[in-house]
């Protein structure tokens, strides 16, 4: 009897485990499920690395890849799969930022109860917040220049241009060196940081807004250059006698270099951090690249650069967008998505700016825009924006223009940097303003 009785507990002790076990698989086929399904070693999802199902399409449904008879293809517009290369993938799986990768469960249509391809058979379809003729737009205004483009909707998040140069025709790639330098596979509004030159002085003016009290009363002068720590801070001309508003305008290193001082280096690091350009920023399951700013000594010429954009200082194209997005949106960054609104629960946002700084560096911007950019260079767009001229050693410095449309209809921010180009509104300014009206002429 009691042999029988030791049995019979064995035997409820493994059925026990054995339903313990399969529960704990269902709970964890439920949640993880869909990354399961998606895996690209997955050879039911994938053939050589190519997704076996399924349809991309921009966020009005135009195609930009789709799989018929078992073969991939991207669009019948060179341009729009050249534009979207970056955000849709190679056909060697070697851009690590492609909808392909990222998004395999959406395409694929997985569901726990169908499995892959879902109930038709054909895959699913991932509709992208990215807007077809805003790539082909960037792409076109680019030119054959490197750089990054990225337009977010500042009230809900979505990317809707992100386009890298140099780029590829995917349907016909060419032969690319194993020691090719031209970083071709980059998403470069996602995965590369520049040296951010005068638009990171919408950073020090951040901070200087909410830690000098008089700011605003101040009279600023500018004499060409400063001394600083035993160097000597320059600006490409004497800007004289002036507000924060009129320096701002003219960015004036002078000023901003004699803010970085007053307000120290922990505090500029403090606030960069804030405003997430030091730090990783999801994209649903990606993350972009992270910046930089290294807190120089006090009274140092090393600060007062760093407090004008140069020094050390690194910011992501895709980070810089959702930082000025927050400025438009009263202060709230909303979540970077690649995903359109219809098919998400709705926009998830941090407050980075008290909502009366950033109510008063958009009144700055649009003065900017105004008085030295030309509103006219923008027709029917009420701009803010900020212009950057950034030094990177001998080569030309890079152009960056970094701003929004002040219209809740159309809620357009931006962050345009081509490499080695020259001044900034002069070159990222135009390719900023095509963009635009790409989007608003719709």
């Amino acid at each position: 009897m009691k042999r029988i009785h030791g049995r019979a507990t064995a035997v409820c002790l493994l059925a026990a485990l054995i339903l313990g076990l399969t529960a704990l698989y269902a709970v964890r086929w439920a949640l993880h499920g869909d990354e399961w399904a998606g895996f690209p070693s997955n050879g039911d999802a994938f053939l050589s690395g190519r997704i076996r199902a399924g349809t991309v399409t921009d966020r009005d449904g135009e195609i930009l890849y789709s799989v018929r008879d078992g073969e991939g293809h991207w669009s019948e517009d060179e341009t729009l799969r050249v534009s979207s290369l970056h955000i849709v993938g190679d056909r060697n799986g070697f851009i690590g930022t492609g909808a392909m990768f990222n998004y395999a469960q959406i395409i694929l249509g997985y569901d726990p109860v169908n499995g892959l391809y879902s109930r038709n058979g054909e895959g699913g379809v991932l509709h992208m917040s990215v807007d077809a003729d805003a790539q082909r737009a960037a792409w076109e205004a680019l030119d054959g220049r490197r750089g990054a483009v990225t337009v977010v909707d500042y009230v809900t998040g979505e990317i809707v241009c992100c386009v890298s140069s140099p780029s590829f025709d995917p349907e016909d790639p060419p032969e690319i060196a194993a020691d090719d330098t031209s970083g071709v596979y980059l998403n470069r509004p996602l995965s590369v940081t520049y040296t951010p030159g005068s638009v990171f002085k919408l950073v020090t003016l951040a901070a200087a807004i909410e830690n000098i009290p008089d700011l605003f009363d101040r009279d600023f002068h500018c004499s060409g250059s400063t001394d600083i720590g035993g160097g000597t801070v320059t600006c490409t001309r004497a800007h004289g006698d002036m507000k924060i508003e009129d320096a701002l305008a003219d960015s004036c290193n002078c000023t901003f270099a004699g803010l970085a001082l007053e307000l120290g280096g922990e505090t500029l690091k403090t606030y960069a951090e804030r405003f997430g350009l030091t730090q990783r920023q999801e994209v649903d399951s990606m993350r972009t690249a992270a910046g930089r700013f290294d807190a120089a000594p006090d009274g140092s010429l090393d600060l007062g650069w760093s407090g004008a954009g140069q020094y050390k200082d690194l910011v992501n194209p895709a980070a810089m967008a959702r930082f000025v997005s927050a400025i438009a949106n009263r202060g709230e960054a909303a979540k970077l998505t690649f995903i359109r609104d219809d098919a998400r629960t709705g926009a998830e946002y941090e407050r980075i700016l008290a909502e009366d700084t950033a109510e008063r560096i958009a009144d700055m911007m649009e003065y900017a825009v105004e008085r030295t950019y030309g509103a006219e260079k923008f027709p029917g767009l009420k701009l803010c924006a900020k212009s950057g001229t950034a030094e990177v050693g001998t080569e030309k410095p890079n152009a960056w223009f970094v701003g929004f449309v002040r219209d809740r209809t159309r809620p357009y921010a931006f962050a345009v940097c081509l490499e080695n180009a020259g001044f900034g509104v002069a070159q990222a300014g135009p390719v900023a303003n095509e963009v635009l009206q790409a989007l608003v002429g719709q």
